[in-house]
């Protein structure tokens, strides 16, 4: 996935301070870890600046009905920062380095919007504020790759 810094400047009405984009890296780590059951999220705190990666807590149970069983998550509403930058490349780095520790290694890395090709989001601002001219020379110079 591409994750450009643009999609961060939005701010959450619900969480104000921080951006409406918030960019999940894990929904639960496997049992069995030392770690309390949680979701690994990024997001932007908009009065720092600062890119936070955090983790949200929540206690897992079991509920059985009708010979059905399902896993269910009850927020726990505690959340804690485990890593903050005004980097969002090194936001996105330690991220993608908890998700190994937890799943392994089965998950391409993200990278971060370089705005122009190859590593471009295609709703990335500053791309599409760019003139035409140098978007285009831009392109022409990734087809000469």
């Amino acid at each position: 996935m591409i994750i450009c810094e643009t999609e961060f400047e939005r701010e959450d009405p619900d969480h104000l301070g921080y951006s409406m984009l918030e960019v999940d890296y894990y929904a639960w780590i496997p049992a069995g870890s030392p770690m309390p059951c949680h979701r690994l999220s990024l997001r932007k705190n908009l009065r720092t600046g600062e890119y936070e990666v955090y983790r949200r807590y929540f206690q897992r149970r079991l509920n059985s009905r009708d010979g059905v069983t399902l896993i269910i998550g009850n927020d726990l509403g505690r959340e804690e920062v485990a890593f903050k930058s005004m980097s969002l490349e090194e936001a996105v780095e330690f991220a993608s380095e908890e998700w190994r520790r937890f799943h392994g290694e089965g998950r391409s890395p993200d990278k971060v919007c370089q705005h122009r090709p190859p590593d471009l989001l295609p709703t990335c601002k500053i791309w599409e504020k760019m003139p035409a001219e140098e978007r285009m020379k831009a392109l022409r110079g990734k087809e000469g790759e």
